[in-house]
């Protein structure tokens, strides 16, 4: 049994964490949550080796993925664009083909914990088996605009639900954030 699970295990359900706020108010700062993790194909544990998945990737879905830069880190934001498609961002909005994108999801603030977010980036066109994905809290997410696209062989799973929430600054847990849906 004890093999079996070691074996399955990472491809159905896991835990992870996401220690800072460039998701919020979706999942917020040092939250813990359970995620699929091969909806859309996943990894042989402590390997590269990926199995299909069974779910397309959408704009819109939140994806976790290896991130490009070191695969051994796992990421979660929003999928924002799709391969081949064209990406510009002008002010608080985005435009995909021209089209301005509808996104009750996103956030933005005045104060900026990391960096000079500059709102405004491309047009780029991303590029065959790539993705566009940014954080939910704009202004305080590093994602594609600074680091560029994530292949679609590093996405693997998406979060479900949280399972504890801790906010460090006021020192106590986030009950209404547990158990909460991801979507």
């Amino acid at each position: 049994f004890g093999v079996t699970f070691f074996i399955i295990q990472p491809f159905v359900v896991a835990g992870y964490k996401t220690p800072t706020g460039s998701m919020e108010p979706t999942i917020m700062a040092n939250t813990r949550y359970f995620a699929l993790t091969s909806i859309y194909g996943g990894f042989f544990r402590y390997t590269q080796i990926k199995l299909p998945g069974f779910k397309k990737i959408n704009r819109g879905a939140i994806v976790i993925f290896k991130f490009p830069g070191d695969e051994k880190v796992n990421y979660v934001k929003r999928v924002i664009g799709l391969p081949g498609e064209q990406v510009f961002i002008k002010g608080k909005t985005v435009y995909i083909n021209g089209k301005a994108l509808y996104e009750p999801y996103a956030r933005f603030s005045n104060s900026v914990d990391v960096g000079s977010f500059d709102r405004n980036y491309g047009p780029v066109t991303i590029p065959q088996n790539h993705l566009f994905v940014m954080g939910d809290n704009r202004d305080n997410s590093y994602d594609s605009r600074y680091w560029g696209f994530v292949p679609v062989q590093n996405a693997f799973g998406t979060p479900l639900f949280t399972f504890w929430s801790f906010d460090n600054q006021r020192h106590q847990v986030r009950f209404r954030e547990i158990f909460k849906i991801i979507h």
